[in-house]
Formats: structure tokens, sequence, C-alpha cells
């Protein structure tokens, strides 16, 4: 088995901590947070593969709890169908292009999906407009997961425009994200991307994850969301204008 050095041990358990702490606050930014951080140290390349046991265990508790399942998977199984399709067909593209693209590709959407939320606006998208929009939002979310690392992030910012309750908002992202991620995953061992040093990260980051979401469970009820969304916003861009900046040398 490969040795694992102790700066890539520290960047993967300080990443995956401090995602499972806003996972636990806020229901969503696992792979987000944790593919910044790793990506201003490891590369996106390496980064991504690592994201697969903890993002999959940390969605299947996300989903399962606490309402039911099956009305959620009524709802949105097309979207996460389309989802999946667009991440199968666009996993192969992110090892065939040139780190810089997928640097420039990933920090660019981050600092402008940052940036609009610090700016508060808000779209809304009708329950009778859900069909209309729901394929194409999933598609297009699977595409740009495979050639980028983030996953889902359109569909999860789609799943806000239909101003779900807060329980069924966090549950639905995390159904999909599980279903996802499974996927890509799948797709990533037939591109050989899920090494054994990567199946090893990955297992590694489980720990810090559970210990984050513990905490972020906590913060939720005794901090101001719109304060900690805010922090975490500014947190992404500062990051992600690193891994333009990586890219860019």
């Amino acid at each position: 088995m490969e040795t694992v050095d102790a700066t890539t041990l520290a960047t993967v358990v300080t990443a995956f901590l401090v995602a499972g702490v806003v996972k636990g606050a806020l229901g969503m930014g696992l792979p987000m947070i944790s593919m910044t951080i790793m990506g201003t140290a490891l590369g996106l390349w390496e980064a991504i593969p690592i994201l697969m046991i903890p993002s999959v265990l940390a969605n299947l508790w996300q989903f399962s709890r606490p309402n039911p399942i099956w009305p959620l998977v009524k709802r949105f199984g097309t979207i996460n169908l389309a989802a999946c399709l667009g991440i199968w067909i666009s996993t192969a593209l992110l090892f065939g292009v040139d780190a810089f693209v997928v640097n420039t590709i990933f920090g660019v959407v981050v600092i402008l999906y940052a940036t609009v939320n610090l700016t508060g606006f808000e779209w809304t998208v009708p329950r009778e407009k859900e069909n209309q929009w729901g394929v194409p939002v999933g598609f297009f979310a699977g595409v740009l997961t495979g050639v980028s690392g983030l996953l889902l992030l359109p569909l999860v910012v789609y799943l806000q425009t239909l101003k779900l309750g807060k329980d069924i908002f966090v549950q639905a992202a995390g159904l999909s994200m599980f279903i996802a991620t499974v996927i890509w995953a799948a797709a990533l061992y037939g591109e050989g991307a899920m090494t054994i040093r990567a199946w090893t990260l990955s297992a590694i980051a489980v720990p810090p994850v559970v210990i984050g979401l513990a905490v972020g469970i906590r913060l939720r009820g005794r901090i101001r969301e719109d304060m900690f969304r805010s922090a975490v916003y500014i947190f992404l861009i500062v990051l992600s204008a690193n891994v333009l900046r990586k890219g860019f040398i």
C-alpha cells in the first residue's frame, strides 16, 4: 500500500472536518468545501476520488431522516436520472482536459455561486414548472460534476429555488447527492481514478466528516444561519480564487 505523506494527510483531515461542520449546520457544502480546500494543496484531479466514501456516507445519513423517502424519490426521480446520465457521460472528459481548464471551471463557478448568494439574490421556480426545468438542470449539473468535481451544485441551487421546507430541502439534496456519488464513483472507477491510494485517503476522510457533522448539527440551533452562510461564502471565494491562481501559474 502506498504511504501517505503528512501534508496530504493533514490536508484531507482538515478539508473534511471543516466540510463536515458546514454540512451539519447547513445541510450542504461537503463536496464544495472539501474540494476547494484540497484543490489548493493537492490539485483537483487527486482530490475528486477522495470525496467518494465520505460523500456517500454523509448523504446516506442526510436523506434517510427524518421524513419518508419515497415521496422525494417520486418527485425528484427524473431530475436525478438526468444528473446521473450527465455524470456518466462527462466524467471521461475530466481526465482528458488540461488541469488549467478544470481549475478555471471550478474556481469561476464556485466564486459566482458564492457571490450571488452573498448578494441575497433569490429566484423562485413554481411547482408547476418543475418538470420543465428539472431535466435540463439535472443533466447540466451532472455534466458540470463530471468535468469539475462540483457535485450537483446547479441542482442544489435549483432545489433552493423551489422554496422547500428546511428539512425537506436537506433531505432532497442528500438523496440527489447520494445517488450521484454512487454513479460518479462507478464512472471514476471505470476511468482508473479510484486507485488504492484514493480509496485509502477517502476512508481516512470519514472520521473527520463524522466529527464535523456532529459539531455542525450542534451549531445549527445556536448560531445565526445568515451570518454563518455569509462566512462560508466568503471563505469559498478566497479559496477558489487561490485555485484559479494556481491554474495560471
